[in-house]
């Protein structure tokens, strides 16, 4: 699974049936990155959810045809053929974000933030993803954003889920700097300020770092006492 369909996936907007979709049958069997021809007998049956004698959740054609739409407004689908135009029985899909290019899958292995993290070279078309046009970020931002995690080292993330916290802060900075009657602005979104000259972390930057790094210490002498 790729990072953008990870995203897609967990979204609080996604049902759990049309997620459920999407993983047990439409991705189970696609053919690269297409669909086959949607037989809505053999999606209500991949749905169904039976009890004793009898079922406990059916899926009716129109509800398919709903939690089709639905995987489609969220970005996962994408139509191909559509034979009936009121349904989607015979119809065809590509999986938008299964082959994203320039995302890889998601990494397994997950770490507390350290001083040296820095995102990679994924950051730019993650953060498109997310609504933000300019990934652009000085070195300040990114050592405010390290500071603060260094003091709460007991939060673990892979890279990627790292990057989407970041990515959510430029974000809210941007919504922050954003100024309402400024018209040399275009679109709904500020651009980010120039990057600046700074080759490391700002000076108030550097002071927080240190004070997480002191709390944390501290923290852990604390831990190593009780189990004394």
């Amino acid at each position: 699974m790729t990072p953008a369909e990870h995203q897609a996936l967990t979204s609080s907007k996604l049902s759990h049936p049309a997620r459920s979709l999407y993983l047990l049958y439409l991705r189970h069997q696609a053919r690269a990155d297409l669909t086959q021809p949607l037989d809505y007998p053999e999606l209500g049956r991949a749905l169904a959810v039976q009890g004793e004698g009898e079922y406990r959740y059916r899926v009716t054609p129109a509800a398919l045809t709903a939690l089709l739409e639905e995987l489609q407004r969220a970005g996962l689908l994408t139509l191909m053929e559509r034979p009936h135009p009121q349904h989607y029985h015979g119809a065809r899909f590509r999986l938008t974000l299964k082959n994203l290019q320039g995302l890889t899958p998601l990494p397994a292995r997950q770490f507390a933030m350290y001083p040296e993290w820095r995102p990679d070279e994924q950051l730019d078309g993650l953060a498109r993803l997310c609504g933000l046009l300019d990934s652009r970020f000085d070195e300040t931002e990114l050592g405010e954003f390290i500071a603060y995690w260094l003091g709460r080292p007991e939060v673990f993330e892979n890279q990627h889920q790292w990057m989407l916290r970041f990515v959510r802060q430029l974000k809210n900075r941007r919504a922050l700097r954003r100024a309402p009657d400024l018209e040399s602005h275009t679109g709904y979104q500020q651009q980010a300020a120039p990057a600046t000259t700074e080759t490391g972390p700002s000076q108030r930057a550097r002071e927080m770092m240190e004070e997480a790094r002191r709390l944390s210490d501290e923290h852990q002498e604390s831990h190593d006492e009780k189990d004394t």
